[in-house]
């Protein structure tokens, strides 16, 4: 046990980490053990969070990040690091705006926003039908959907997010669903999730003129290969607003918009 929390302490500064990786236990665990084609891998956490601190809300949420979704999301911090990362740059930047997310399932990721905007006085209003998809959706897919996210709730939900104050939950098949006040708003970070081609395109639609110069649109599954209509829809946006994405090596492709200034 001593040996193992030694080597542990010798990773918090670049020099231990070059050391412990030039030896065996260094070739054992970063070498051997990423070899292949297993559905895991070991990796570092970022140096800002792990050596120096800079980001103690992904610590904050991780419990919420974990609830009712810890096989998926507890193998997926490169995601809940992005998402810290590039929400809390988009504070500094002051960029104008509210949060939202459309496609909320269990409260995971909106759980992390909303730590992030209330520590920053914004709002953040969170689409969903909360029971899973809706057939009308489903109907202009071309794969059959195997999972169709109904087993959560907007009790569970409201559950895990906390942060009532600042959080408007908005519930129903989207755009359907919308209210005067998302409607009126401005968005600085937008966090996609829907899976779907139909809903993805209502939400890039809806959310792209609404975003703020310099604003953030996340859209999850973009390259996972697991929904083609998310990637269908991301892409007939591209080619028609001249944006470009950044994809993230997150478990399930998310991909990044920051939008141009103008």
């Amino acid at each position: 046990m001593f040996a193992v929390r030694s080597r542990l302490r010798a990773l918090r500064d670049e020099h231990g980490r070059r050391a412990l990786g030039q030896g065996a236990v260094g070739r054992l665990l970063f070498g051997w053990a990423n070899r292949g084609r297993s559905p895991v891998y070991l990796a570092y956490r970022p140096d800002s969070q792990f050596i120096f601190h800079l980001h103690t809300e992904a610590d904050a949420v991780m419990d919420r990040w974990l609830a009712g979704n810890s096989i998926y999301n507890g193998g997926d911090l490169p995601r809940l690091y992005s998402l810290v990362l590039n929400i809390k740059q988009t504070i500094a930047d002051n960029v104008p705006g509210d949060f939202a997310e459309l496609g909320v399932y269990k409260g995971n990721t909106a759980a992390v926003l909303c730590e992030l905007a209330a520590a920053s006085g914004r709002r953040v209003f969170l689409f969903d039908t909360f029971s899973g998809f809706d057939d009308r959706d489903l109907g202009l897919e071309t794969k059959p959907c195997d999972h169709q996210f109904g087993d959560t709730s907007i009790d569970f939900v409201r559950r895990t997010v906390g942060h009532s104050d600042c959080t408007e939950y908005v519930v129903g098949r989207f755009p359907d669903s919308l209210t005067a006040a998302a409607e009126s708003a401005r968005f600085a970070f937008v966090h996609l999730d829907c899976d779907l081609f139909g809903p993805t395109e209502a939400g890039l639609n809806f959310f792209y003129p609404r975003v703020s110069p310099g604003g953030t649109i996340v859209i999850h599954d973009y390259s996972s290969g697991h929904w083609p209509g998310v990637k269908q829809a991301v892409d007939e946006f591209c080619r028609r607003t001249g944006e470009r994405v950044v994809l993230l090596p997150d478990k399930s492709g998310s991909a990044i918009v920051r939008k141009l200034a103008h």
